[in-house]
């Protein structure tokens, strides 16, 4: 193998202009199929970081059920207010205007399933704390969660600060990925890090008005330091993207959870905030955390949650003023609009990109085709041009097989010198299109390979018919060829 890739080497550089068109070719090729799968699959990533950052990712969960059984997110209702129970079922009409049977009907079963269950007329009091269990029966029992993030705030007094005009904070404990969730935005300095964060270090965050209000008159909060509990607190980074419009009186600031629980003097939380993998999965993941924080915290049947899990759609549908029977209508079918919304919405836009990146690859295969045929090409006109070679080698001893071979290793060099220009022409047309375009682009490990491999495959099967060509030649023939 190694005689016959030097011999394809040596054959390739006495026809240098032919190699170099051909090598042409196929590098162009393979780069179209890079670009074009880096194209494709940047844009299903980033159609599918939109449908997350448009729908109701996040779940909150906080301690205590201050709802009434009547109103909850998990679809539960009762029949105080005079509507018509759950389970009770008049008639379902099926297609044409028959009567259906409603054994068979899914909605009319879990209605006769719910109106079945236990009763939870026990409240637990005082309600479990949230703390360290939730979070790692979240974190590694909970199936389809992306990131998980426990909070708390609470008024703090100041120290003696002489160069402030405040004598209490808004202290917000936050753990490392709250602020992706939340779509914090850093305006100046720097985010908290990793390590601050695990070690409870006396570093805060502050916006733009809760730094006017500390520290009126400057140029910028950055390095100001505050005493809060005895701890000297440096502010690290300036942050956007914060709802505090309520923090007229008690300006806000943002340190890592552990600092506030010291500041505080508790070791609970007052939130958790769970954000799923894609919108479709949210109302299962909430009920998923709801069974198994009724399991973690021993709930018997009839004992209502001590605990409650609110999911977006849940939480900016606000019931004050409103109808309790709307209220009841709506907070009770929120799982079945999301299932059936969000889900089916994000099903759609995912086929729609993996269509969109089919057709671009199929395009791209065009390219890598064209470069093949300029493979097939040079390995023809070498066969014509070294027909005396041929005869002499076959004189010589050669076999057919051996004659193939040569021709097919020269074809697959060629190839694959191709794909590997190819793969670096893709890269650079990658990052000219991610930062001068400013598209999204997402290179695949899996689809550079491919590519190779593809590149690889062509000039194996457009080397075999130059290649058997050369192999079936009379010798006698051959020599006495000019």
């Amino acid at each position: 193998m190694g005689i016959n890739l030097r011999m394809a080497m040596r054959a390739l550089m006495q026809n240098r202009l032919q190699a170099i068109l051909t090598l042409l070719g196929m590098s162009v090729g393979v780069a179209m199929v890079v670009i074009v799968s880096g194209l494709g699959r940047g844009a299903q990533l980033k159609i599918e970081s939109q449908i997350e950052a448009a729908g109701p990712t996040r779940i909150t969960i906080r301690s205590g059920n201050f709802v009434p059984a009547g109103v909850n997110s998990s679809g539960r209702q009762d029949s105080s207010g005079g509507e018509q129970a759950e389970g009770q079922v008049v008639s379902v009409m099926g297609d044409g205007g028959q009567l259906a049977d409603i054994g068979k009907d899914a909605a009319a079963m879990d209605a006769r399933r719910r109106a079945a269950a236990v009763r939870q007329t026990e409240y637990r009091n005082p309600p479990t704390p949230l703390g360290a269990a939730e979070m790692d029966m979240l974190r590694h029992r909970v199936a389809d969660v992306k990131a998980v993030a426990a909070g708390m705030a609470g008024n703090a007094s100041l120290d003696d600060n002489a160069d402030i005009p405040v004598r209490v904070v808004r202290v917000n404990g936050f753990q490392p990925a709250w602020p992706e969730m939340s779509g914090w935005k850093l305006l100046a300095g720097r985010m908290i890090s990793a390590d601050e964060h695990a070690g409870g270090a006396p570093v805060m965050l502050v916006t733009r008005k809760s730094a006017g209000q500390l520290w009126p008159g400057q140029a910028s909060p950055l390095d100001k330091v505050m005493a809060i509990g005895g701890r000297q607190v440096r502010v690290v980074g300036v942050i956007g993207g914060v709802d505090d419009s309520d923090s007229s009186v008690v300006p806000p600031v943002y340190v890592p959870v552990g600092l506030a629980q010291r500041v505080l003097g508790r070791k609970n939380y007052d939130t958790i905030t769970v954000r799923t993998v894609s919108v479709g999965v949210t109302s299962q993941v909430a009920a998923d955390i709801q069974q198994k924080l009724r399991d973690l915290h021993r709930l018997p049947d009839n004992m209502a949650d001590d605990f409650r899990v609110t999911s977006q759609s849940v939480s900016a549908m606000p019931s004050m003023g409103a109808d309790p029977h709307l209220v009841r209508a709506v907070h009770s079918n929120v799982t079945g609009f999301e299932q059936a919304s969000w889900q089916q919405m994000a099903k759609s836009l995912r086929a729609a990109g993996r269509t969109f990146t089919l057709l671009l690859a199929g395009a791209a295969a065009v390219s890598l085709l064209v470069g093949g045929i300029g493979v097939m090409n040079i390995m023809l006109v070498s066969v014509t041009a070294r027909t005396r070679e041929i005869g002499l080698r076959m004189a010589l001893g050669a076999r057919a097989g051996d004659v193939m071979i040569q021709f097919l290793v020269e074809a697959m060099t060629l190839a694959a010198l191709g794909g590997l220009i190819g793969l670096f022409l893709g890269w650079i047309g990658l990052l000219v299109t991610e930062y001068g375009l400013h598209w999204a682009t997402a290179a695949s490990p899996i689809m550079l390979v491919a590519a190779l491999v593809m590149a690889a495959a062509t000039g194996i099967v457009f080397g075999i018919a130059p290649a058997r060509r050369a192999a079936v030649l009379d010798p006698v023939i051959a020599l006495r060829s000019e």
